[in-house]
């Protein structure tokens, strides 16, 4: 389901079903020649875990109470009306969350709705948005993957997003520009044979420097059990939020100043496992390249699911100095108690060139509301 579709109980925002607290009003009066619609939705996903924690290139493991193991937790407000003749309007301003300390936010200096704050409309033409929304390489990314959007045990996703910084190494990243843009404007087309397109543009907003701007396009087609999806992006700008200036040093190595991206993924849903595939390239303009290819299943089991996963990043480049790799596994099972609610538990090995070979376990739950 995309941004700006109306959603009830059982519906699913971002692989998430949630149920909602709905407001249903009917608006009429002078000048209004239809009754419109109009639904206000509070609505989030908390989710925490018990682990011991290592990644490779920390010299020690971390026992401790984390957040998102499975999901990043968040919470907001989803509003749509129906202007009639087939038009909608929507809004969405969500906001992310630690569940173990409180803390607003994925990080320090995350914005208050980094996760979501647009406006948009709705029809036959498609959808558009403009503010803060996702960018082109979120949705390809966790929904190719059997950990969905974990940052904690998908091993796409810490290649790709999380940046580690221990006491032995430092990995950086692969991918620039973090899974929201700010000040973007994105059109959606309606679905065609089983085919959507998403085009997405950040202004960059810098006086004098019209060329810092983000740049993408998204395609995904799903016919029966099988779904594809690819990216294509540009970045010169940071997000949330951005330090102005042409060169901002964006998350990888070198500090560069722009960074080509793209990615393939496909899913296979055989009733008995569903297979992933993945593989993706980053190239900065300081000639590091990183090559990501992902092998992933999922299995049904009793009343939950056993989630396997393997990622490999070949890192090259003059600023690395070496050629870098990283190879990370996750297993896990995730028990549905609820159509809301989920137990889950997970083991991660991960290695990183020169450093020693790291685990992490963890046990957690996730609550939708």
């Amino acid at each position: 389901m995309t941004k700006g579709e109306k959603v009830t109980k059982g519906d699913c925002i971002k692989n998430a079903c949630i149920t909602s607290v709905t407001l249903v009003a009917i608006l009429s009066g002078a000048g209004v020649n239809a009754q419109a619609q109009t639904t206000l939705q509070l609505t989030g996903l908390i989710d925490s875990y018990v682990g011991v924690n290592r990644l490779s290139g920390m010299s020690q493991s971390v026992i401790n109470v984390g957040a998102g193991g499975m999901s990043t937790s968040w919470f907001g407000l989803i509003g749509t009306e129906d202007l009639g003749g087939g038009l909608q309007a929507d809004f969405a301003l969500t906001s992310f969350f630690k569940g173990d300390t409180g803390m607003q936010g994925r990080f320090s200096t995350d914005t208050m709705f980094s996760r979501d704050a647009n406006i948009g409309l709705k029809g036959r033409f498609g959808a558009i948005h403009i503010g803060a929304y996702t960018s082109p390489n979120f949705f390809p990314t966790v929904r190719f993957n059997p950990f969905g959007n974990s940052t904690v045990v998908s091993p796409l996703l810490l290649h790709s997003y999380v940046q580690t910084n221990g006491d032995r190494s430092v990995w950086r990243n692969s991918i620039a520009g973090d899974t929201g843009w700010s000040n973007q404007i994105s059109y959606t087309t309606p679905t065609f044979m089983g085919m959507t397109v998403d085009l997405h543009y950040q202004l960059g907003e810098v006086a004098g420097h019209s060329g810092k701007k983000n740049v993408g396009a998204r395609g995904s087609y799903v016919k029966g059990p099988l779904a594809i999806a690819t990216y294509v992006q540009r970045v010169k700008v940071n997000n949330p939020l951005d330090a102005g200036t042409p060169t901002s040093a964006l998350n990888s190595l070198g500090s560069p100043s722009s960074q080509r991206a793209w990615f393939i993924g496909a899913s296979y849903d055989f009733s008995v496992a569903k297979l992933y595939s993945t593989y993706q390239q980053a190239i900065n303009n300081v000639e590091i390249r990183d090559r990501i290819i992902q092998l992933g299943a999922g299995i049904p089991a009793g009343s939950g699911i056993v989630l396997v996963s393997w990622a490999k990043t070949h890192r090259t480049g003059q600023a690395v100095g070496v050629d870098w790799k990283r190879n990370t596994a996750s297993l896990g099972y995730d028990h549905h108690l609820s159509k809301r609610t989920d137990l889950y538990t997970a083991f991660m090995t991960d290695k990183i060139t020169e450093s020693d070979r790291a685990k992490t376990y963890l046990i957690g739950i996730r609550h939708r509301f």
